[in-house]
């Protein structure tokens, strides 16, 4: 299949000036089903500009990730048999988005803990990759990352149990590529580590060896595992 150029031409500027120019050009050799053509062709290059912002080469499309809110959870004790036994309190938070390729379960852990677990069933995540649940506390806005690994049955998961959120406040889930962490994600980074299970512990283990000497990345994944 030959290769396709669009990309390349869509990322240069365009000079709307010359696009319309040549669409409207009454030159003795430019027939009408030429002209249509360029019409055609300026037209096409018009929505791409509009889509990209005017211009944004077409490769920061990509770099622009989806966003899934998940709502906080109204926590509702049910009762755990029907002999008296004390009533327990057994809820799961449970949301699927389609277009980040994440599902994300929210489930109480114990001990004021919560379980967050996330498991992509897209074409978006990659092993390496980190989800991202951003909680605003107040006036800020903190952020837990989970890192993704190939579980048992092959699919991208990851887990972490975390004193940081809790059921009931609104989140945003977004996917981060791994290579994009950098120092100022040091202080989530470390406390992610120290969030994780077994598993994902050992799957920033192999973030950490794929980082240079000196990386604070590499730095604040080794102060977590410490």
């Amino acid at each position: 299949m030959a290769p396709d150029h669009d990309a390349d031409r869509l990322s240069l500027p365009v000079d709307l000036d010359v696009l319309i120019a040549f669409a409207a050009a009454d030159s003795p050799d430019a027939d009408a089903e030429s002209a249509a053509a360029g019409a055609r062709i300026a037209e096409r290059l018009l929505r791409a500009g509009a889509v990209s912002g005017g211009s944004a080469a077409l490769g920061d499309l990509g770099a622009r990730r989806a966003v899934m809110t998940v709502p906080g959870w109204s926590v509702q004790p049910l009762a755990a048999s029907s002999d008296s036994e004390q009533t327990a309190t057994r809820t799961v938070q449970k949301q699927r988005d389609r277009e980040l390729g994440i599902e994300f379960t929210r489930s109480p852990a114990g001990a004021e803990q919560t379980r967050i677990s996330v498991h992509s069933f897209g074409a978006r995540a990659a092993v390496g990759d980190i989800v991202r649940v951003s909680v605003r506390l107040g006036a800020e806005r903190a952020e837990l990352l989970v890192v993704l690994y190939a579980g048992d049955d092959g699919t991208l998961t990851g887990q972490a149990v975390t004193r940081a959120l809790t059921m009931s406040e609104d989140l945003e889930i977004s996917l981060l590529p791994g290579a994009a962490l950098d120092s100022t994600h040091v202080s989530a980074v470390t406390d992610a580590v120290r969030c994780s299970l077994t598993a994902g512990r050992n799957a920033w283990r192999r973030v950490a060896k794929g980082l240079p000497a000196g990386d604070p990345v590499r730095a604040a994944i080794v102060a977590g595992l410490s």
